[in-house]
């Protein structure tokens, strides 16, 4: 037997497991942490979020001889600052093989597919032959079939590369009620009908140590990059869009800090983008989770926000609502993030931001800017959870 098989045989594998994943929580209680009750309520929670992930990826789907794709950002499965307008799928690749990926596309909006080293908690930032729906072939019956090999393959091909350790999707839906999120498929060449191999203990001890390992790496990445972004930068100014390293090469992402009083918002005016696609999204400050986007406004996109008469958006974040179409909620946080990104975008504008009082807002708003009135915010959150129910269920 191998040395992993061993240490599976003799429980050490699994041992190991545990006490690495309570020395993460015992992390959890120090000074660099969130300490007040819901701050730490979050953070175990994010662990067994993270942990979620990881098993699911490294034990589930975690070999590439038999690939499986795996959903992950979900509202109960967030890390690393998920789009809510997002569908993510991935799966586990290796570059001696080749694969096939195939979908049924017909009403979906659009997709970045790539190939890619790892991710930005491992310093692996590496992307490869990234490609979209719109580049790709779609028969007329809507379906999509791509090839990932080495060699160069007939139809949709993306070349495989040396380095490449996972495929991953994207799918946008702007419209959350209109644009599909099919179900994709993926199979290694060669592989099509064999059903996977019976558990291997050498497998299963390696994929222990490999999930230990991402939640390790998840837990403490996400509070350092939110803690030295926050040193770094000035509350309620927003930054320029810019592309992020890891990251698609077709999206630029700006963002915003911010930190308010109970009797305040965060009033950020720019032009509408000319973009394919565009959306803000609120992000959680230590975890980098996208809040309970299927319950609360915590994101908007291009299809769901409002654009004045004069082409400008005028988008609120506030601990309460003040009765405007694009509101953000904060989820009575004192402070987080404000994410938007500019995909596929022929204009790159800025948004301007000022601190203004509740009471006041109303007049630093255009005449005509709608006024949202209490039962009509229920009927549209009722939308958005059923909308995303549909989704992720």
């Amino acid at each position: 037997m191998s040395s992993d098989a061993d240490r599976l045989m003799s429980g050490e594998a699994w041992r190991d497991w545990c006490d690495r994943l309570k020395a993460v929580g015992e992390d959890l209680l120090s000074d660099e942490f969130p300490g007040d009750p819901r701050g730490r309520a979050e953070g175990f929670r994010a662990l067994t979020r993270l942990l979620s992930y990881a098993t699911q990826m490294e034990l589930e789907a975690g070999d590439p001889r038999f690939p499986s794709i795996v959903r992950y950002e979900t509202p109960s499965n967030q890390w690393g600052g998920p789009n809510p307008d997002n569908v993510y799928l991935r799966a586990r690749i290796d570059p001696e093989f080749s694969y096939r990926v195939w979908a049924d596309v017909t009403d979906m909006r659009e997709a970045i597919l790539c190939l890619h080293e790892g991710d930005m908690q491992f310093e692996q930032y590496g992307v490869y032959s990234e490609t979209s729906l719109q580049t790709l072939e779609v028969g007329p019956d809507g379906r999509l079939e791509l090839w990932i090999s080495p060699d160069e393959h007939e139809g949709n091909w993306m070349p495989m590369h040396p380095k490449a350790r996972l495929f991953t999707v994207r799918i946008y839906q702007s419209d959350w009620e209109r644009d599909s999120a099919p179900v994709f498929h993926i199979e290694r060449v060669g592989a099509e009908g064999v059903p996977r191999p019976p558990l291997d203990a050498a497998f299963l001890s390696a994929a222990l140590d490999r999930s230990a390992t991402w939640v390790e790496k998840s837990a403490t990445f996400w509070n350092r990059y939110t803690s030295g972004a926050w040193k770094r930068g000035k509350p309620n100014v927003a930054s320029a869009p810019g592309s992020t390293p890891g990251g698609a090469d077709n999206i630029l992402y700006g963002s915003c800090l911010w930190e308010l009083a109970d009797d305040e918002a965060l009033l950020l005016v720019c032009e509408a983008p000319e973009a394919l696609y565009w959306n803000f999204a609120l992000h959680t400050m230590a975890w980098l989770e996208s809040g309970d986007f299927d319950e609360r406004q915590t994101s908007l996109s291009g299809h769901q926000v409002h654009i004045d008469d004069d082409g400008r958006v005028r988008l609120v974040i506030a601990h309460r609502d003040p009765g405007v179409p694009n509101w953000i909620d904060t989820e009575e946080r004192e402070r987080g993030m404000l994410a938007y990104r500019w995909v596929w975008a022929r204009t790159s504008p800025v948004p301007v931001a000022s601190v203004v009082k509740l009471e006041e807002l109303r007049g630093q708003l255009p005449s005509g800017h709608p006024v949202v009135g209490a039962a009509a915010r229920r009927a549209s959150l009722a939308r958005r959870r059923e909308a995303a129910v549909n989704r992720f269920q």
